[in-house]
């Protein structure tokens, strides 16, 4: 099993362990497979941080678009700036989005960004194929259950995720969540999901 977003806790392999605070950075380094990178509402955007990151060989994120927060132009170039530094150095750029779909899509589209991950994706089957199309990756969590359009979304190519601190936990949620896909897909989630974040991140 590979956990394609978690958050930083037991020393682990099987883990992509994201950030959403640049002030995380030295712990997340430590692990394998690591994320540096800074969302909406915690305000501590630092470019030089994440090239710091890519530069020791992690990758960007979590970085993204959130309509809960009022500033979303400010969001947008915050956006724009952190993917720059994931194209310049071609590390894989983690996204977190809410409500915001289409302006994400629209960035994306416009910085021909080729290398990304939609990580706890809640949105529509059609936004996904836009988003696969583009040569992104959808991350499912167990929230994902509870979507209108969960359904049609297994249909399409996508990893799975907990979004959990890496742990006995988090490891119980992935394997619970991965024989719960695998059920309703017939496939080996697990492994799927693995195979694709592995080839992905290297």
């Amino acid at each position: 099993m590979f956990d394609a977003h978690a958050h930083i806790g037991e020393m682990t392999e099987d883990a992509l362990v994201c950030t959403a605070s640049v002030s995380e950075m030295e712990k997340a380094r430590s692990f394998p497979h690591f994320a540096v990178g800074s969302i909406p509402g915690h305000g501590d955007f630092d470019e030089s941080v994440l090239r710091a990151a890519a530069m020791s060989g992690g990758h960007i994120g979590e970085i993204g678009l959130d309509r809960r927060f009022p500033d979303m132009k400010e969001q947008e170039y915050v956006f724009r700036r952190a993917l720059s530094v994931a194209i310049e150095h071609d590390r894989m750029a983690i996204i977190h989005v809410v409500r915001a779909y289409g302006p994400l899509y629209d960035i994306l589209s416009d910085m021909a960004v080729r290398r990304f991950l939609v990580h706890g994706y809640t949105g529509s089957v059609e936004m996904a194929e836009r988003l696969i199309g583009q040569g992104g990756i959808i991350s499912l969590s167990p929230r994902a259950e509870r979507t209108r359009d969960f359904k049609g979304l297994l249909t399409l190519p996508f990893v799975t995720e907990t979004d959990m601190p890496t742990g006995p936990e988090q490891r119980r949620v992935l394997k619970a969540w991965n024989e719960r896909l695998s059920e309703l897909t017939g496939e080996d989630i697990g492994e799927r999901s693995g195979r694709i974040m592995r080839e992905a991140l290297c």
